[in-house]
């Protein structure tokens, strides 16, 4: 009995052996590769925005002038009504190119930009300065300013996020008037172009194939400019009588926000295996 049990096992094992070696062998077809986005290549585009800084005016009073023969207090009391910070803000818009290489999630670049700029602010202040009260109208004006930066930021697909930072150029303009009820009257502006330094970050997304949209901060310094004040025609105190020399000094730091669209040429995907 024992014997016949084992012999019907063996031709059972047998036969469904010899079933699965008549079965069809079947393949799963492996996924096909997925697509992502490639940020290498040219970009060109633009940009609309928001600008927003500081301008802080010192004066100093020319020891070598006329200024040598007036008391301590009475120059300090000028100072102190002359010395001002101005907040200069205004709309801000331009173009911008640049170049991105990727490496795996790495993403580098170079990126330059040109925009005109509405950052300006004029503040009057009037006060008393014994034995007279004086008027002081001064100004601050931003009209263009340029980047040439470097990029450095990380991939999710479609999205990058990055952070910025190079050289700046702008133009700085800037003026000072003063009027007083003894006749003193004095004026003194200037416009320069400065170069400075920014730094920044932004968020970068990919909408279409070939276009992308950002929101970009930079914090820019353009220094300082310096000039010196002359007497307005017709001043009750112009030479040869006296000669009052006043020394002016106007630092620019500004912010913007700005959002932009760029064009990439090239292919926007590679594939990932």
């Amino acid at each position: 009995m024992k014997t016949l049990a084992t012999a019907v096992s063996l031709l059972v094992a047998s036969s469904l052996g010899a079933f699965a070696a008549d079965m069809p062998v079947r393949y799963t077809k492996a996924p096909a590769p997925a697509a992502i986005y490639n940020w290498t290549g040219g970009y060109f585009g633009g940009n609309v925005g928001y600008g927003w800084g500081r301008s802080n005016l010192g004066t100093v009073l020319d020891q070598t002038s006329s200024w040598a023969g007036e008391t301590v207090a009475f120059q300090n009391q000028f100072v102190a009504l002359s010395n001002n910070r101005l907040n200069p803000a205004g709309i801000i818009g331009g173009l911008q190119a640049g170049y991105n290489w990727q490496t795996g999630p790495s993403v580098f670049g170079i990126e330059a930009d040109f925009n005109g700029s509405g950052m300006s602010q004029r503040l009057i202040v009037t006060g008393p300065n014994p034995p007279t009260t004086r008027t002081f109208n001064e100004s601050i004006r931003n009209d263009w300013f340029m980047t040439v930066r470097g990029r450095a930021g990380y991939a999710i697909d479609t999205t990058l996020l990055y952070v910025t930072g190079g050289l700046a150029v702008g133009n700085v303009k800037g003026s000072w008037d003063v009027t007083s009820g003894n006749g003193y009257a004095k004026t003194a502006s200037i416009d320069q172009t400065r170069l400075g330094w920014t730094i920044g970050a932004g968020v970068e997304h990919a909408f279409a194939p070939n276009w992308t949209v950002k929101f970009e901060y930079l914090y820019t310094d353009l220094g300082s400019v310096n000039y010196t004040s002359a007497y307005v025609p017709g001043s009750t105190f112009a030479p040869p009588g006296a000669n009052y020399v006043e020394r002016l000094s106007q630092d620019f730091t500004f912010h913007t926000a700005r959002v932009g669209v760029n064009y990439k040429f090239g292919g926007p995907a590679v594939a990932r295996y």
